[in-house]
């Protein structure tokens, strides 16, 4: 109990534990804990847990996998000050369907131009020359005197109607649109203005890194070369995946982040959150 009277943070989650009968091992296994983590957070502990950042993210997980409501226990937490930044592991992202690519989507639009344009000019054509008193006179003053003529005639429509895919004015058009929507610096620019939010990574061997601001939107995607290193400005909270995350180290606003406790094989993924 605390001085005012209230459970603990600690007595409320082993309450909570022991009333849906699970036990530690199976808490420690599901948050890919140790048990003496665990216990820590039950006996309200969580100077051993690490930084207060850590604390403040174990016992947030926690209460979800309880079903508590994280917020209400992280405010009465004792020996943890509220951090602008807690960490969670997060989930990988779902695969995005083949069917949603915008690359499928301009292929099928130049695809049905190519074909769109032909008929079309097809048609005109042959409505053009039915209604025009021009190709009937011209018609039956080339084919019956020069049938030689109308033989190289032939070769001629040939050319033109082999041409007519050749006019994609459109199609052009589409590949053309490409290009801005890869080097546009809108996702950058709006971050860059972002003060006191930002992620400093150095980078040990090579290393792929996703990281997405608070509206989804990516910040930094790519493979980063060993030795380099790179500042992430955003609004938070942000989702963050290292590969080969024991060779990165990383500073949020000025302070080391441990990625130990959230690496999964070779991969961290965790949440900065403000």
């Amino acid at each position: 109990m605390s001085e005012s009277g209230h459970a603990s943070v600690g007595q409320m989650l082993r309450d909570a534990r022991e009333a849906q009968s699970i036990s530690v091992e199976d808490v420690a296994q599901r948050l890919r804990l140790m048990q003496r983590q665990v216990k820590a957070m039950e006996e309200d502990d969580f100077g051993s847990l690490g930084q207060p950042v850590f604390a403040r993210g174990f016992v947030r997980n926690y209460a979800r996998l309880l079903g508590l409501a994280p917020e209400s226990l992280l405010s009465r937490m004792d020996g943890a000050p509220d951090e602008p930044a807690s960490v969670a592991p997060v989930e990988p992202p779902l695969p995005h369907s083949w069917l949603s690519s915008p690359w499928l989507i301009l292929s099928l639009l130049g695809l049905l131009l190519v074909v769109a344009v032909p008929v079309a000019l097809y048609v005109w054509l042959n409505s053009g020359g039915a209604e025009s008193p021009n190709a009937n006179t011209q018609a039956p003053a080339v084919m019956p005197s020069h049938p030689s003529l109308a033989a190289t005639t032939v070769p001629a429509e040939t050319t033109v109607s082999a041409a007519i895919p050749v006019v994609m004015p459109p199609a052009a058009s589409a590949t053309d649109i490409v290009p801005p929507d890869a080097n546009a610096p809108a996702a950058t620019a709006p971050a860059a203005d972002i003060e006191g939010s930002v992620l400093h990574l150095e980078f040990g061997d090579a290393s792929w890194t996703e990281i997405k601001d608070a509206g989804g939107h990516m910040l930094l995607r790519q493979l980063n070369p060993a030795g380099s290193n790179v500042d992430v400005r955003g609004q938070p909270p942000f989702d963050v995946v290292i590969g080969n995350a024991s060779q990165v180290q990383v500073t949020y606003n000025g302070r080391p982040i441990d990625l130990k406790p959230f690496i999964d094989v070779t991969v961290a993924r965790f949440t900065l959150e403000e």
